[in-house]
């Protein structure tokens, strides 16, 4: 059953599409963004470079910003939609994954109010969860 559900989620994750920009997110949009810093590490708390990172919108009223890309230290760099809640999205090699796992990013939660700066957001790589996707796809 597990394994049903993380390929349920590992599908619907390639099938997300941003939603159309509300009235709402679009007077939000005006607002002084906010800022979030942090690091993407392996389980073993080693950098993951390369790796791109998105900020999950949590509300309906909240556009989607630009993603970052992780640089050799894995650090990266956020300018975000605010006031907002935020989770967060990891994509490798063109594949996002989301699993059930209490330490996945999309599972964060951090409230954001213009011109917040968030310093220190460390999110978990687990790249066997991306072996598996890959598998996947080119499994017959």
């Amino acid at each position: 059953m597990r394994s049903i559900v993380w390929i349920a989620l590992v599908l619907a994750s390639g099938c997300a599409t941003r939603p159309r920009a509300t009235p709402e997110a679009i007077r939000r949009a005006r607002n002084p963004p906010a800022i979030v810093e942090g690091r993407v590490l392996d389980r073993e708390g080693r950098p993951a470079a390369g790796v791109t990172v998105w900020g999950l919108p949590r509300e309906k009223d909240v556009g989607w910003s630009p993603p970052s890309v992780t640089d050799a230290a894995g650090r990266f760099r956020l300018t975000l939609v605010a006031p907002g809640e935020y989770g967060f999205l990891i994509s490798w090699k063109g594949i996002t994954v989301v699993t059930p796992r209490k330490d996945d990013p999309s599972r964060m939660l951090v409230a954001l109010s213009p011109r917040d700066s968030r310093t220190g957001v460390d999110l978990v790589f687990r790249r066997d969860d991306w072996d598996r996707a890959l598998l996947s796809r080119r499994a017959p």
